[in-house]
């Protein structure tokens, strides 16, 4: 027997590949979900096999975090329409984050023409196998917070201190985001530490995820990260800051049974002629803290003179 004739050689394939790969029948019913999804999504095959795709398991949002309906997702498209469509999305796994993902989904026919089906394939934007080594480098460097796994404070003021130097020589504009975990005394109260460590746990994921490569994420106070987002001016940077608050407010967590509601609270400013490191992070604390006087859960973007 040829190897392309055998199927034995097509199932080995697609358990192989990196990316997810989600195949489903005309109603919607999921009828395979490889190795590739479970390890983007966290769900195993059990879970999510047989169920209906209309379910939204993943429950995806466009760029700009709004959930999408099912019906307007791309592969109820290519079911619906028979059209083959792509999408920059972001899907929450089953640890309730937000993965950042490329998606193709392309209808299935049989040999008279008639729709089947569809096929849905997806990867991520910043492949995780890359960020772990680079993270496992980092931690033997003494670079990363033990607990959320992001920068250090150490690190966060070397990379400021660079990324200012950068702007007053060369202008290539960045901006800060001061990040606060709202409510974190209230959760370790109610629930004690293991859960807050959980918590900032998640959101550091949260934020590392949904940063550029070029961007630098790191843990600056016990309950605040601090970000700097290169080549990032005034007019974008509350864009960034927005995303990534409703990115962690779609996050899932559970304790015990109970689902815990995290949200954070933003100081925003961006690098202005003559500024120090110090004036820098006084204006995005001085957000920060307007923003928690607001409430919480918001952003507060900083220009003011100080």
């Amino acid at each position: 027997m040829q190897l392309i004739d055998n199927p034995e050689v097509y199932r080995t394939v697609l358990e192989n590949v990196a990316a997810g790969v989600c195949v489903v029948d005309g109603k919607g019913k999921i009828l395979l979900w490889n190795g590739g999804a479970e390890r983007i999504t966290g769900f195993f095959r059990q879970d999510v096999v047989g169920r209906s795709a209309q379910e939204d398991l993943l429950n995806l949002a466009d760029m700009e975090n709004n959930v999408i309906a099912s019906d307007a997702q791309p592969l109820s498209s290519a079911l619906r329409d028979g059209r083959v469509s792509d999408a920059q999305v972001s899907l929450m796994n089953k640890a309730g984050q937000r993965v950042l993902v490329l998606l193709h989904a392309a209808p299935l026919k049989d040999e008279r023409g008639a729709l089947i089906g569809a096929v849905e394939s997806f990867s991520e934007w910043a492949p995780t196998g890359r960020l772990e080594a680079r993270q496992s480098k980092l931690a033997t460097y003494g670079c990363l917070d033990p607990l959320s796994g992001v920068l250090n404070h150490g690190m966060m003021e070397s990379h400021l201190r660079e990324t200012l130097t950068t702007f007053e020589e060369h202008k290539v504009p960045f901006s800060l985001l001061c990040i606060g975990i709202d409510r974190l005394e209230e959760i370790e109260q109610r629930y004690g530490s293991g859960a807050v460590a959980a918590v900032i746990q998640l959101v550091a994921q949260t934020l590392e995820a949904n940063l550029r490569p070029t961007d630098f994420i790191g843990r600056w106070m016990d309950n605040e990260f601090l970000a700097i987002l290169t080549e990032c001016g005034g007019d974008e940077v509350s864009f960034v800051g927005e995303r990534l608050r409703k990115m962690v407010l779609q996050g899932r967590m559970e304790w015990w049974g109970d689902p815990l509601h995290i949200t954070v609270s933003t100081g925003a400013t961006h690098a202005q002629a003559g500024d120090s490191v110090e004036a820098l992070l006084i204006r995005a604390e001085n957000g920060l803290q307007q923003s928690l006087a607001q409430g919480g859960n918001g952003l507060t973007v900083w220009d003011a003179a100080v």
